[in-house]
């Protein structure tokens, strides 16, 4: 019962982290709009590291004998999202670090909708999925203080988007909820990438701030 409840619930907020991430385009068009850069103080590197993170979620829920819907789907939207992102980035940067992101963004979501045909992998669930998380939540923190150095040292948030780190967050937190119906040893990837997101976009929310400020003055 709690299992179905809190997933309901995981869903119902993952939507605020569509909305954010859609806000972030906007955000960058609207930018372009009025002859701005449509990319200024975004980090490839924490956009790459956030998509890889969402794909981590992705990977973890349709690995697993019993297919996890609520993971899957909700992540494969943000994927999508983040797809749209990377492309916009390439597109006013083109960059060769710009195209590999968005090159290894699309291989990657390819690679999953082959993986759905040949599901489930017990031994990638129980072991590789577990060792993949645990590394893509160290990238996902380097990625996020990267991305605070970006601003830091160009004293603008740009066109970084705060809804879009306020709905991560609040994704996190309802994620974090979601593991706990789980068993401890199934949910703990969750909880560690999730917890380390948290902590890692909260000092990013904390550092927008203070810059925001300083601009200000």
């Amino acid at each position: 019962m709690w299992y179905h409840l809190l997933g309901w619930l995981s869903s119902l907020v993952f939507v605020f982290t569509w909305y954010g991430l859609s806000h972030q385009i906007f955000q960058m068009l609207s930018a372009k709009k009025n002859g701005k850069a449509a990319s200024q103080s975004l980090s490839i590197n924490q956009f790459s590291a956030s998509f890889f993170a969402f794909y981590a979620n992705f990977i973890f829920g349709l690995s697993a004998d019993n297919f996890n819907h609520y993971l899957v789907w909700t992540r494969l939207g943000a994927l999508l999202l983040l797809l749209v992102i990377l492309g916009y980035i390439w597109k006013d940067r083109r960059s060769f670090l710009s195209l590999f992101a968005f090159s290894g963004a699309t291989l990657a979501i390819v690679m999953g909708f082959v993986a759905m045909y040949f599901r489930p992998f017990p031994a990638l669930a129980t072991y590789g999925t577990n060792g993949f998380v645990v590394i893509v939540a160290l990238i996902l923190v380097q990625g996020t203080v990267h991305q605070c150095m970006v601003i830091n040292k160009q004293k603008t948030v740009g066109s970084l988007s705060e809804s879009m780190i306020l709905s991560i967050i609040l994704k996190d937190l309802s994620t974090l909820a979601f593991a706990l119906t789980m068993p401890l040893a199934v949910a703990w990837p969750l909880l560690f990438m999730n917890g380390s997101s948290i902590l890692s976009r909260g000092f990013l929310w904390l550092t927008m701030r203070k810059v925001g400020r300083q601009s200000d003055n």
